[in-house]
């Protein structure tokens, strides 16, 4: 199943999980703005895939989150 977020909500999953993460809503909106992280858009919501954030981090030669 897809774990489907907000912007808010995916950068709060990865900072919940590395306290020290530089993976932040403004990083996830550029990525967005920039085509790199693909979304859908519900209202004025962006919806990210959490599994599709940590593909193109790794895409990126950055190793995922333990």
């Amino acid at each position: 199943m897809c774990k489907i977020r907000s912007i808010r909500q995916a950068a709060d999953y990865f900072k919940e999980l590395d306290p020290d993460t530089q993976i932040t809503e403004y990083t996830l909106r550029k990525l967005i703005s920039s085509g790199t992280l693909p979304c859908v858009k519900s209202g004025n919501k962006n919806l990210v895939n959490l599994d599709q954030i940590l593909a193109v981090f790794s895409a990126q030669g950055i190793s995922s989150v333990k």
